[in-house]
């Protein structure tokens, strides 16, 4: 910095270059023009060199500020970038990041919201759900869900239900249910699963099969999985709560939303139960 600078206020010229770095323009001169409040010039505050102007010094850490941001959105939705292309990608994250800049401590709350920015995004007008335009923003919304599922407190550590040959609709009525907080039911308009595979494994992939796919997104001993489900699995865990809910008042809630008898509910759930309790699906209250 200059002499002229150094008499100024510190913390008046740290405020001044975080409003450059990471303001919400994308073009270093915007962001300038943001930061012009403080009456700090570029060319007096950063000292440039014939070869290096100051100006071109302050933008190599706007550059790198957004591109960092940009490799976390690449780490958290993986899968995405490798359908659309890094190319694709670093554009949906730029205007993503352009749009709406963090404001958040810390780098997780970054892709909050970039599902439903890419969903405002699509194109105008539109065909609905399951069109091509759709798929970025259902498959982020997925891999925002594999993010905070990761995240959120689990089942790990707490104590599982041993289920005896001679369990039965008695005991299982005397069990009261709750969802983990690490769990993440979504309607999407594609079946990904076959995309999740083929990049995990580096293999080719085509389009995903459009269509509603009821999943959940669910972490057990440390290990976040997806899993299909039925429409009567998926009203079940939907009507789980935090604090639990009595089995029986869950099987009459899925029978009169599918509107199928109590009797046969029960039945699948007694035998579905022990394995959502294995894989973090469900927990005892």
């Amino acid at each position: 910095m200059t002499d002229n600078v150094n008499e100024r206020d510190l913390a008046t010229l740290q405020h001044w270059m975080q409003d450059v770095v990471s303001g919400e323009s994308w073009t270093l001169d915007d962001a300038l023009s943001m930061a012009a409040q403080y009456g700090i010039d570029c060319d007096q505050a950063v000292v440039g060199t014939e070869r290096l102007p100051a100006r071109q010094r302050l933008e190599i850490y706007v550059v790198s500020y957004r591109m960092r941001l940009i490799e976390c959105l690449r780490a958290e939705f993986p899968v995405l970038r490798r359908f659309v292309g890094d190319q694709v990608f670093d554009l949906f994250a730029g205007a993503y990041l352009g749009a709406k800049p963090p404001s958040s401590y810390t780098l997780f709350d970054l892709g909050a919201g970039f599902a439903d920015f890419l969903e405002a995004a699509r194109p105008r007008p539109n065909d609905g759900r399951g069109t091509l335009e759709a798929l970025p923003a259902s498959l982020a919304r997925l891999e925002r869900a594999f993010a905070e599922v990761e995240r959120a407190p689990g089942v790990e550590g707490s104590e599982r239900p041993l289920f005896p040959a001679s369990f039965d609709l008695v005991l299982l009525y005397a069990l009261r249910l709750r969802a983990p907080e690490s769990l993440r039911l979504l309607l999407l308009d594609f079946d990904f699963s076959g995309l999740i595979a083929a990049v995990a494994a580096d293999q080719p992939f085509g389009t995903p099969t459009s269509g509603d796919t009821l999943v959940a997104v669910a972490r057990s001993h440390y290990r976040v999985r997806l899993h299909r489900l039925e429409p009567w699995s998926f009203s079940f865990l939907n009507l789980l709560g935090e604090k639990g809910i009595g089995v029986r008042e869950l099987i009459a809630g899925v029978a009169g939303e599918l509107g199928r008898g109590p009797g046969e509910i029960g039945a699948q759930l007694l035998t579905w139960l022990p394995f959502a309790l294995e894989v973090g699906l469900v927990a005892i209250a």
